[in-house]
């Protein structure tokens, strides 16, 4: 069985939900407005219906806005439909983090740029023609990710692929291996990547003569893009996510995770976003036991629409370096920063 594209405001799982109301649910995208999802190959996502023509995602892990959309999504996976597939959003992008993906590879006409290939023939999938066959990627950084998932399908019969990793830019081929699934599911093959480095490259190769095709390729991860600085100097940082909470079912949520420095100190980040007229949104940020002297940042970078910020309210400040933006905390207190976004 699969269900149909779900409009906004659509009630699903009666049972679940049947604590709520659709007079609490009018003034949000849907009932429940709040609520956690495998999305897009991102787990356990916290998706918010801000509005029905305004949605949002947080990624717990790492504490960021992982993507901004007009609206609505196709509810897929064993919840949904009963099947492997993930949900998708559907409208447009104004916004997905940037660093989110390392590459996500979904044309097969040509070989992507900065890939190398031998004995790999293009069109509606990459195939290979023989044993000796293998495309290459180039080197990428992974060493401001966490979690990171090498993802691809592998359509058609014949023997697996096989994936190697060098962590040395291709002088060695050792650092990880595996075979693809004889009968993966749905989305693909997915293996979390063991090892880090600034000069990881991926080797996919056929096991046998013949094997099976290659599709949709893409490397995702966990962005840090929260970093703080003491004494003028990057120290490490990990993000320990808090869950969240309702205001009164319907009228806000708060987001909650703590910043946790190297000493074991740990600075409360609590976040309240909320629609804005049109494409755009605000996020409130409290900042609680930042220590003296040191700054808590968070980079903002999305790819989708052109955005504009602007500080709302509050001792936060708005910094570009290297072609990046970032939000800064100094000191304890409240900061909102607005965005709007424009084609």
């Amino acid at each position: 069985m699969t269900l149909p594209q779900l409009s906004a405001g659509a009630l699903l799982l009666p049972l679940l939900l049947s604590g709520a109301t659709q007079s609490q649910a009018a003034t949000r995208g849907r009932d429940p407005w709040a609520f956690r999802m495998i999305l897009e190959n991102k787990t356990r996502m916290l998706v918010l219906a801000l509005r029905s023509d305004l949605w949002a995602a947080y990624n717990p892990a790492n504490g960021t806005l992982h993507k901004v959309w007009s609206g609505g999504m196709t509810f897929r996976g064993k919840v949904w439909d009963f099947g492997q597939r993930n949900s998708v959003t559907t409208g447009t992008t104004y916004h997905q983090l940037e660093n989110a993906f390392i590459f996500n590879i979904a044309n097969e006409a040509s070989i992507p740029a900065g890939w190398t290939s031998t004995g790999v023939n293009t069109g509606s999938q990459w195939t290979f023609t023989g044993v000796s066959s293998e495309m290459t990627s180039p080197a990428v950084d992974l060493t401001k990710h966490s979690n990171v998932i090498f993802g691809y399908m592998s359509p058609g019969s014949g023997s697996v692929l096989r994936v190697r990793v060098s962590t040395d830019n291709g002088a060695t081929w050792n650092a990880q291996w595996w075979d693809s699934i004889l009968s993966p599911p749905e989305d693909g093959n997915q293996k979390l990547i063991a090892v880090s480095g600034n000069q990881v490259r991926f080797r996919i190769m056929p096991t046998g003569a013949s094997s099976t095709g290659l599709q949709d390729v893409y490397l995702t991860g966990d962005y840090r893009a929260w970093t703080a600085v003491q004494g003028g100097s990057e120290v490490p940082l990990t993000v320990d996510w808090r869950g969240y909470q309702l205001i009164n079912r319907t009228d806000g949520i708060v987001i909650k995770y703590d910043a946790v420095l190297p000493d074991g100190a740990r600075v409360s980040i609590h976040e309240q976003p909320e629609a804005l007229t049109g494409a755009a949104m605000s996020r409130k940020f409290t900042i609680a036991g930042l220590p003296a002297g040191t700054t808590l940042s968070l980079e903002l970078d999305g790819t989708g629409q052109t955005a504009n910020r602007a500080i709302g309210s509050g001792s936060g400040t708005l910094r570009t370096a290297n072609d990046d933006t970032f939000l800064d905390f100094n000191s304890d207190g409240e900061t909102v920063l607005n965005t709007t976004w424009t084609p």
